[in-house]
């Protein structure tokens, strides 16, 4: 079943399809802002197998909900031992909830709970500082009370804070987040034509809403999306429905606009201030994505290679450009991973067909992916476990006068003896040509390029087009390649 949107203020009527073997047909209306998880498919889960990937990188735990099917649809880590995740009603996503779960000792045991004065809500996102302190925005059912929500005490009591109002015509909490115990921001949908915004330096105690002088203006009929922001340093990018990336370098007291080549419900993940990826979470099951290296300014789409998915995207801390995605629509559910920031996918073989939902990660490639339990005891998320580190190279190729093999060392360990063997073959040569590298060492994040100069040695206009075909070993026993097509003419090589 693909993973449709429930549109702003709109009205919805919808086919569940549960879990267990048992089909029924729900038909409810729901008044909706931000985009809202539905219900994918979701497989019986087998109760024996916990490790449910081979080399140990994923294993299952229990988030302890005594309800059936609670989906995760938002993850807060605040390190790899203490983690917050909110949840809605897997079986009627219609149904108000406002469960959320919480471990502090990595996930070895998730602790249940909900949040008792917040009837007829559900959670936007949460925000968690530590082990007792988190902030979550909800969102009302029917046009009722909404807001922001405060604990101290792990979530065993709650406070609304009323100065972060959301109780105007169009009102919708959408984001929130601190850099410490004191200063943070929220944001939600325009209410008197311009989006929500507030900032506070007492944690919340009070919040001051943002001017609209400092906010570009809405576009008609555009809004923020639950969750959809991303934080860097002192910067925030929040994605709209329209394609559009709103940017605050100073903590949300100040804001630009860009225009992505996407038109819909993105949501961005960055790396750093200046390289990032949005991901259209408009689509079934594959996601479309286009990048930035110059913090949001321009944007580029990525022709991406391998299985994408479009739940969730996140980058992970600590790495030199890896993102891993998420799905969990109908034949589109799974994990993949990417080291070359997007360009390239490969799955989670074990876990492809398995509903994952939101993701949230710690340095050192520790991070969780939302599921859905059976019962209190089984299932409900995934624990993401590194592997030993070991070097992983991304391969690219530019075209011109002879061309340029960039390889780049993508993982988490230093390359040493590197070799690089470049093949052409196909078009007319007068004989094959060959070009090696090598290298002493290829440090973590480190490039390596090798010039290859042609000199007359083919016609690209004759069939069959010329290949590259470059294979890169070291000595730690990795390997990496990649084949490409080009148009050779003598010296000028144009890259297919």
């Amino acid at each position: 079943m693909d993973k449709n949107l429930l549109i702003k203020k709109g009205w919805m009527v919808g086919d569940i399809l549960l879990v267990f073997g048992i089909v029924g047909t729900l038909v409810f209306v729901i008044p909706v802002s931000a985009i809202i998880p539905q219900t994918p498919l979701i497989t019986k889960k087998s109760l024996e197998m916990k490790i449910v990937f081979t080399s140990g990188e994923w294993i299952e735990q229990s988030t302890a909900f005594s309800e059936r099917n609670r989906g995760i649809n938002y993850i807060s880590c605040v390190n790899e031992s203490v983690v917050w995740a909110t949840a809605y009603n897997g079986d009627n996503p219609a149904y108000p909830c406002q469960d959320f779960t919480r471990t502090v000792n990595g996930g070895t045991t998730w602790n249940a709970n909900t949040i008792s004065d917040a009837d007829n809500q559900y959670f936007s996102m949460i925000y968690a500082l530590d082990a007792n302190i988190a902030w979550a925005p909800l969102y009302a059912h029917q046009n009722g009370v909404m807001g922001l929500y405060y604990t101290t005490n792990g979530g065993n009591t709650w406070t609304k804070q009323e100065s972060a109002n959301f109780n105007l015509i169009g009102s919708f909490p959408n984001c929130v987040h601190f850099w410490d115990a004191n200063v943070g921001w929220c944001m939600g949908d325009p209410a008197e034509g311009y989006y929500e915004i507030y900032v506070t330096t007492d944690g919340g105690t009070a919040w001051t809403r943002v001017p609209e002088a400092n906010i570009p203006d809405p576009l008609l009929g555009e809004s923020g999306l639950a969750g959809s922001y991303c934080v860097v340093g002192d910067t925030i990018w929040f994605g709209t429905n329209m394609g559009r990336v709103y940017k605050s370098i100073d903590k949300g007291f100040h804001w630009t606009v860009a225009q992505t080549p996407l038109r819909s419900y993105v949501k961005p993940t960055f790396k750093d201030a200046n390289h990032g990826l949005v991901f259209d979470i408009n689509t079934a099951g594959s996601a479309t994505i286009t990048e930035t290296s110059d913090g949001g300014v321009t944007w580029q789409d990525v022709h991406f290679t391998g299985p994408c998915y479009n739940y969730d995207c996140r980058y992970i801390p600590g790495t030199v450009n890896t993102y891993i995605s998420v799905g969990a629509a109908s034949n589109a559910s799974g994990a993949s991973y990417s080291l070359d920031g997007g360009h390239t996918w490969t799955n989670y073989v074990d876990v492809s067909g398995k509903p994952m939902l939101s993701l949230g990660f710690t340095t050192g490639k520790i991070g969780w992916a939302g599921s859905f339990n059976t019962d209190e005891f089984n299932g409900g998320i995934f624990k993401h476990i590194p592997g030993d580190p070991a070097p992983a190279f991304s391969i690219d190729i530019t075209g011109g006068k002879g061309f340029i093999v960039n390889v780049t060392n993508v993982g988490d360990k230093d390359a040493t003896n590197v070799t690089v063997d470049i093949i052409i073959t196909g078009g007319f040569f007068i004989k094959q040509k060959v070009f090696t590298a090598s290298f002493t060492a290829l440090t973590v994040g480190s490039e390596k390029a090798v010039n290859c100069a042609i000199k007359g040695i083919g016609l690209g206009f004759i069939a069959p087009i010329p290949s590259i075909k470059i294979e890169v070993i070291c000595g730690e026993g990795v390997t990496a390649a990649k084949t490409i097509q080009a148009k050779i003419f003598f010296s000028k090589v144009t890259i297919q």
